[in-house]
């Protein structure tokens, strides 16, 4: 009776730590998916993304990155979500009308502003003897 409980606890002790069982291996997966899925949407290259990310599986990674580019096909996922926010506005200011080409309706008094004094001299007060 002891000895089967014995091998039963050395059993359960070899095995706890496996990747198979606790699910991990899995989730380590996942994770590399996620991070290639993540490196498409940011415009980073494949292999690009895998050697900042030398931990995961490369297939996992690419694998995800895959994915991405799918959805991206697909037009499921925006690709100018992953793009540097200044050049989406240099993008977007490119194809509107410059701002002087637009002439306002209507009262144009209300659009007059006050006169810029910032370029005057600042007066000093004279010094107490």
């Amino acid at each position: 009776m002891l000895r089967h409980a014995f091998t039963l606890l050395i059993i359960v002790l070899a095995t706890s730590g496996c990747d198979r069982i606790t699910g991990v291996a899995e989730q380590k997966i996942y994770d590399a998916e996620a991070v290639g899925y993540a490196c498409r949407v940011s415009l980073k290259t494949p292999e690009d993304c895998m050697k900042e990310n030398e931990a995961h599986s490369p297939s996992s990674v690419l694998m995800g990155w895959k994915s991405a580019d799918k959805d991206i096909t697909d037009r499921k996922l925006d690709p100018s979500m992953g793009a540097n926010s200044v050049s989406v506005e240099q993008a977007v200011s490119a194809s509107a009308p410059a701002a002087t080409d637009i002439k306002p309706k209507g009262d144009e008094s209300a659009l007059k502003t006050a006169p810029d004094h910032s370029t005057a001299p600042e007066k000093k007060p004279a010094k107490a003897h």
